[in-house]
């Protein structure tokens, strides 16, 4: 009896771990596609155009501010960073910036954003 009972013993406990062996692989790698920018970056285009136009970005990179943004719309989060931002001394050839207000330049365009609210006040081209 006792000879059967430590048989079924190692029975199980082989049976059990090839089960455990034989899972699904994950090396913590997913591949997946990037998801499309937030709704307002391009508020006025049609649902269907809005990915296709993020694929043509790939991340903003081509973005061009004076065609594709509208004053009253909101800063897409990528570019307010101290890396845009122009000090008093770099903008001094552009109008006075008003309190809470902070000029930026993104690809070659400057765009004055009021700081509490993320709005575009102005852009010039």
């Amino acid at each position: 009896m006792k000879k059967l009972v430590s048989v079924l013993t190692l029975a199980m406990s082989g049976l059990l771990a090839t089960s455990a062996m034989a899972g699904p692989h994950d090396d913590g790698r997913h591949y997946s596609k990037p998801t499309p920018p937030p709704a307002h970056w391009n508020k006025g285009q049609p649902a269907k155009y809005q990915h296709d136009r993020y694929e043509q970005n790939r991340g903003f990179q081509n973005v061009n501010p004076s065609r594709q943004w509208r004053v009253g719309q909101q800063l897409p989060r990528q570019f307010n960073s101290s890396k845009f931002e122009l000090s008093d001394r770099q903008a001094k050839n552009l109008p006075k910036a008003a309190r809470n207000q902070q000029w930026y330049k993104i690809n070659g365009d400057y765009v004055l954003v009021n700081e509490r609210t993320d709005r575009i006040v102005r852009i010039i081209g």
